[in-house]
């Protein structure tokens, strides 16, 4: 069974949506109708709709020194984009913004050292780092980055107990650095049992971050060959985030691990047009779909859809770049179609 943390899109990003300082200065806390505003934009981008999150997230407002709040709040929306596309050309705007977040959070915890929030937005930047390089391959990068912010989340519940949404990334550390890393890091413990228990509680339990969490710990019970419990999860969120993308690739994740082959050609099909209508696409993520609805279609025996699948992948344009990283797809589309001709299809 094959995991691609790249289609995890959006796995971190509630974590680092907050809000200004309370009156007291004392806390980056969201409460009141800044709380508000920030699940209004969490909706936005499990909703796939990242123009409006980003408008919300300027009415968010942040009067930190540094902006870390701003900056942070950008880097999520440009890495969830940057996710669902498949498409890395915002990297160093991105990571300008992580770093500078991160330097003015530093500043902040200097200054407001019981700031259980500040730790845990501050683990946050170094979160989403790690992700990214390990999305990029820089494994040893993205464990340092990863140790950091594991620290941070740390240092946040020493000062808070009951702030759950560090769960979500001390969670998400535990158990996939077991997973991938541990293969190429063996020193690293097997904490994969800490990370699953951390999930569950950060998606129950969480202020800000119960979607993320939830997501996170699905794509971990997928990996644990846990479908009906990943399939419940899913379900319910794509009851509740209006069918966004990020749930529809939960789904038919699932549905391809546990061999559904009529639900996984159905929910890859529901991903394609999404992609489609979505438009400005490198057609890396519209390959991959097209793909495995084709090997779907062809396991039911549904030769004419198959076909028409692996035609449309060959037929596709995309980047230089793309096409090297599909190059065993586009191998494998045409032994299919050659398979296809021999049965008279």
């Amino acid at each position: 069974m094959r995991i691609d943390i790249a289609k995890m899109k959006k796995l971190l990003i509630a974590l680092i949506l907050v809000v200004c300082s309370t009156s007291s200065g004392a806390t980056l806390k969201p409460t009141g109708p800044e709380l508000s505003t920030i699940l209004k934009t969490v909706n936005y981008i499990f909703a796939d709709s990242f123009s409006e999150a980003m408008v919300s997230a300027v009415a968010i407002g942040d009067t930190t020194p540094g902006l870390p709040i701003y900056h942070l709040l950008y880097a999520s929306i440009l890495h969830a984009q940057m996710m669902d596309g498949e498409d890395y050309s915002h990297e160093k705007e991105f990571m300008d913004n992580i770093d500078q977040a991160s330097d003015a959070l530093e500043k902040w915890v200097d200054k407001n050292p019981k700031d259980g929030w500040g730790y845990f937005f501050w683990g946050s930047a170094y979160g989403y780092k790690a992700v990214w390089q390990a999305q990029k391959g820089s494994l040893f990068k993205s464990l340092l980055s990863g140790l950091k912010a594991k620290s941070r989340f740390s240092d946040a519940l020493k000062l808070d107990p009951i702030l759950y949404d560090s769960y979500t990334g001390m969670g998400s550390y535990h158990y996939w650095s077991s997973v991938k890393l541990k293969k190429v890091f063996p020193f690293l413990s097997d904490n994969r049992d800490d990370g699953l228990r951390e999930l569950k509680l950060a998606a129950d339990s969480s202020l800000i971050s119960n979607k993320a969490a939830a997501i996170a710990y699905a794509w971990a019970l997928l990996n644990e060959r846990k479908y009906s419990d990943a399939l419940k999860i899913a379900n319910h969120l794509n009851e509740t985030t209006e069918g966004g993308r990020t749930t529809v690739w939960l789904l038919a994740g699932i549905y391809w691990a546990n061999g559904n082959l009529k639900k996984s050609s159905d929910y890859y099909g529901q991903l394609i047009e999404s992609l489609e209508r979505a438009g400005n696409q490198n057609d890396y993520n519209l390959i991959y779909c097209r793909y495995r609805k084709g090997v779907a279609d062809y396991g039911m025996r549904d030769f004419k859809a198959a076909k028409a699948e692996f035609e449309a992948i060959l037929a596709y344009n995309p980047p230089k770049e793309i096409r090297e990283r599909h190059k065993k797809t586009y191998q494998r589309s045409r032994e299919y179609i050659e398979k296809i001709k021999k049965q008279g299809g």
